[in-house]
Formats: C-alpha cells, sequence, structure tokens
C-alpha cells in the first residue's frame, strides 16, 4: 500500500515541496502515508520529519522569493496554475499586511491557506527571518501531525488506503476540470480582446 514507502524520504520531501510552493493535497497525502511507512518500519522517523520539513520550508520560501521579487503581476499570471485565484491572494496579502508573523506562523498548518502562506508574505514583503522562522515553526506542527495521523492510523490500513485512492480519484477528475475551464476561459478572454 503505503505509496510513500515506494517513493521513498525523498519523494515525499519532493512532493512536499511543491505543496509548500502552492499545489495542493500533495502534503496532506504523502505526508500520512509517510506515518504509516514509518510504522511498517519502512522509512525512519529520523529522516522523514527533518527532510520533509526542509523540504516543505525551502517550497514556503520559494513562494516567498516568487512573490517578493516577481510581484502581485507574476504570481497572478502563474498562480492559476497552481489554483491561486486574484481573490484568494488579496485576501492572503492584505491578511499578511495586518497580522505578519503570527499569520506566517498559524498560516503554514492551517489546511486551506497553508498553501498561499509564502506568497502572501512575499507580497506584504515581510523581513524573510522573521517569516522563515514562523513559517518553520507552522510546518513543524503541519508536517509533524500529519505524520503523527500517518503513525496512529496505521491499524486502519484498507481504510485508509480505500479513501485515499477514491479521494485521489476525485481530487485529479476536479484538477483536470478546473484546468480544462481555466483553458477554455483564458481563449474565450482572448478572443474577446
Amino acid at each position: 500500500m503505503a505509496v510513500a514507502g515506494h517513493v521513498g524520504v525523498f519523494g515525499v520531501a519532493a512532493g512536499v515541496f511543491l505543496n509548500g510552493l502552492g499545489v495542493p493535497g500533495l502534503g496532506e497525502v504523502l505526508l500520512p502515508l509517510g506515518g504509516l511507512a514509518v510504522r511498517e518500519g519502512r522509512l525512519s522517523l529520523a529522516w522523514l520529519l527533518p527532510i520533509a520539513l526542509v523540504a516543505q520550508v525551502a517550497g514556503v520560501m520559494a513562494a516567498y522569493a516568487i512573490a517578493r521579487f516577481g510581484g502581485v503581476a507574476l504570481v497572478e499570471r502563474y498562480g492559476r496554475y497552481v489554483l491561486i485565484s486574484h481573490r484568494d491572494l488579496q485576501t492572503a496579502h492584505r491578511a499578511a499586511q495586518k497580522y505578519g508573523r503570527p499569520l506566517a506562523l498559524v498560516g503554514a498548518f492551517v489546511p486551506g491557506i497553508q498553501g498561499f502562506i509564502g506568497y502572501a508574505a512575499g507580497l506584504a514583503e515581510m523581513d524573510p527571518w522573521q517569516f522563515l522562522l514562523a513559517a518553520a515553526a507552522g510546518k513543524l506542527i503541519w508536517i509533524g501531525g500529519l505524520i503523527a495521523l500517518g503513525i496512529v492510523l496505521g491499524n486502519h490500513l484498507a481504510l485508509i488506503d480505500n479513501s485515499i485512492k477514491q479521494t485521489g480519484l476525485i481530487v485529479l477528475l476536479g484538477l483536470v476540470a478546473l484546468i480544462v475551464g481555466q483553458v477554455i476561459r483564458h481563449r474565450r478572454k482572448e478572443k474577446t480582446d
């Protein structure tokens, strides 16, 4: 079962790096599977936790750098490919300007906004060291919690496997539909301009 056991620590790290960049769902699936692989003895927690943390923080800091140095136009132009809407971006940016470090800390482990936090902090021009420390602390909670979930729920391996397969198929179909919709909307907009 455990995909994480087959792709290894560095495969999980690649997925959570992309999750840190804003690609939804990868960390939420790979980290609990990594926990399951730890429980089964196929991965080492001593390797999984720090490598996943470094990868996720690297992804968040890459998002921060993209937003800080590329600006709103760059994030809006390419953000749609990882499902970041203009409205999501504006909301996150306003919140980052208003709440700063506390938002970076909490936002780094809250489902839904955790993928946007790097972009929001970059656009708000938060101090990079303060953001790094706050995001790392929040990501430690996020990653540790998801790995622990996989370890604890290891007794329900078949149920988790079946649920992830069904959810993964639904998410994949949804992503394909969103991408097709974005392409169609973009082409229509180009024709009217």
